[in-house]
């Protein structure tokens, strides 16, 4: 898509795109004129911005073959974010207090009309920013007092950093023109879940099929002016079986694009949920897995939640500013933290890798700053952090990742996470490893993860500095040449040091994950590509199960006869 400058379109747009510059426009001369008043108070302010999301969206979801809900969306919300005090010292600075921190919000969003009346959206932005002013010099007062009480802070390096504002401009589209029918959708969507419905084992079917046109606006006070289109399409299947001994057996397929020309076709989709139905049977019989520690081979599916959740958080710069966070891997730049042959890298600016689209890329980012590739670790070796703008100490400037919901104000948070090799393996290669690993350690068998749902970590210093990562399917690769085994109830656990340290090769293969990563300024999609790995010794330890009871009675359509 071209890209242009508002400050030419002016002389040459449609009727439509003058009404969004009017937009832009109204935001820029009203946040100028509060400024110029806020600045002259006996606390000042030192920044604003207006950042505002107009959303349309269409949501299809199906059940067990029918419609259970279909309907467009559409909402346009401001944030407003005001800074008194100074670059060095502000209202967001983390309160101190024993065993407790985190991120300042002040929770400042509302929603605006959606048509472009220029009184309403004065108002409601004169409004805003005059309350939130209110709270922030409250909040200031706050920090001068905590500061002068508690010890001095680790890191003293500006509370928010400098930038070079820029102006950007994309032509906005219209929903018509890429939303597709959505009767034809509603029937796509019932042959989808209806392969659920032919399986007696399934007691939860939920297909979704959902078309988000998100259009960002941000303007600031130190002259940044961004209009942004962002538009993807997404296909989910999920479904869920229980065993006889209660344990909730999920599976989850999903698929993305930004263009609806390269979703699978309708066979390939079916295809997948027959798979998934399948496994779901095969799950409910298969034995429960004990605790475990050795080798583990990962697919490139879950390898990326795997990178994602035990380095990913760890590398976000305003969490390793806090005082409460376990702070990882903040002093072990130009240290050995992957092997040698290993980059990992972040990119936003791209939407696709190797034909495969991402769900985790923008042009700029949330505080008004030009998504930038940033290589965190090269040949192993750690060299940078993704930044917002929250500087650390050897780090004051940000590279484009200050990312939240419209909610929340942004804090640093990942993108598109890309796991390369210079020396990749191939499978058969990557299996004999974790075989003679696992015949070296005396084990009788190594595990094979085939798919997870996500996971979880903690990288607070006042809990254990450790991450869970939720396998749904996996299987024990047998030393003696045994036919591989189905299990089910595994959880992988560790701590990131001791895990990394046994990461010992990648292959050929690469997959993406392509989801939704919830933090403390809430859920942002986010890729991660990577390669299937193996690693030396990890540790796995039984799921939690319910102790609920399976349905006694036949599903509809199925007699009693097991």
């Amino acid at each position: 898509m071209k890209k242009l400058f508002a400050v030419f379109l002016l002389a040459t747009c449609s009727p439509i795109v003058f009404a969004q510059d009017d937009f832009l426009k109204i935001m820029k001369e009203e946040i100028n004129r509060n400024f110029a008043v806020l600045q002259q108070q006996p606390t000042p302010a030192y920044y604003l911005s207006y950042r505002v999301y107009e959303e349309e969206t269409y949501h299809i979801q199906s059940s067990f073959g029918q419609i259970i809900y279909s309907s467009p969306t559409k909402n346009r919300m401001l944030h407003t974010m005001v800074r008194v005090g100074s670059h060095e010292m502000d209202n967001t600075r983390e309160i101190k207090v024993d065993g407790i921190g985190g991120y300042y919000d002040d929770f400042s969003t509302i929603n605006l009309v959606l048509d472009n009346n220029a009184s309403a959206l004065q108002t409601a932005l004169w409004k805003r920013t005059d309350e939130l002013y209110k709270n922030a010099t409250k909040q200031y007062q706050n920090v001068l007092a905590n500061v002068a009480v508690k010890v001095a802070a680790e890191d003293q390096s500006d509370d928010f950093s400098k930038e070079t504002p820029e102006k950007y401009y994309e032509k906005p589209l219209n929903s018509k023109d890429v939303f597709p029918d959505a009767k034809l959708w509603e029937e796509k969507l019932k042959k989808f879940s209806k392969v659920f419905s032919e399986n007696k084992d399934i007691i939860y079917t939920n297909c979704f099929f959902n078309i988000t046109l998100l259009r960002k606006y941000f303007v600031d006070t130190e002259g940044a002016e961004i209009a942004e289109n962002n538009l993807g399409y997404r296909i989910s299947l999920s479904a869920q079986t229980i065993a006889d001994d209660g344990m909730d057996l999920p599976l989850y397929k999903s698929y993305f694009v930004h263009d609806l020309k390269d979703l699978p076709s309708d066979e390939e989709i079916i295809a997948d949920a027959q798979e998934m139905s399948q496994m779901l049977t095969a799950l409910r019989v298969a034995p429960v897995a004990e605790a475990y520690s050795g080798p583990v081979l990962m697919t490139a599916e879950a390898s990326g939640v795997f990178f994602h959740e035990i380095f990913g958080h760890r590398i976000e710069g305003a969490r390793l500013k806090q005082e409460t966070d376990a702070q990882t891997f903040k002093k072990k730049v130009g240290e050995l933290v992957l092997p040698e042959d290993f980059t990992l890298y972040f990119d936003p600016q791209i939407k696709t890798y190797k034909g495969i689209p991402l769900s985790g890329n923008y042009v700029f980012d949330d505080e008004g700053v030009r998504g930038q590739k940033v290589t965190i670790v090269e040949n192993g070796i750690l060299k940078s952090f993704l930044m917002s703008r929250v500087p650390i100490t050897g780090f004051n400037r940000s590279n484009g990742h200050g990312r939240g919901m419209i909610y929340y104000n942004p804090v640093t948070r990942q993108s598109n996470m890309i796991i390369e090799s210079k020396n990749p393996k191939t499978e058969d290669e990557l299996r004999k490893m974790l075989i003679e690993e696992a015949k070296r350690t005396n084990k009788e068998y190594g595990y094979l993860i085939d798919k997870v749902s996500g996971g979880f970590t903690m990288t607070s210093r006042y809990m254990p500095n450790a991450f869970n990562v939720i396998p749904l399917v996996v299987y024990r690769i047998y030393v003696d040449g045994r036919p591989d085994e189905l299990v089910r109830g595994v959880d992988l656990v560790g701590t990131p040091l001791a895990m990394f340290s046994q990461i010992s090769a990648c292959g050929k293969n690469i997959d993406v994950f392509n989801g939704y990563c919830g933090a403390e300024s809430g859920s942002v999609p986010v890729s991660s590509i990577s390669p299937t790995l193996f690693v030396k010794m990890v540790e796995t330890q039984k799921k939690s199960k319910s102790q609920n009871q399976p349905p006694i009675l036949p599903k509809p359509g199925f007699s009693s006869d097991k």
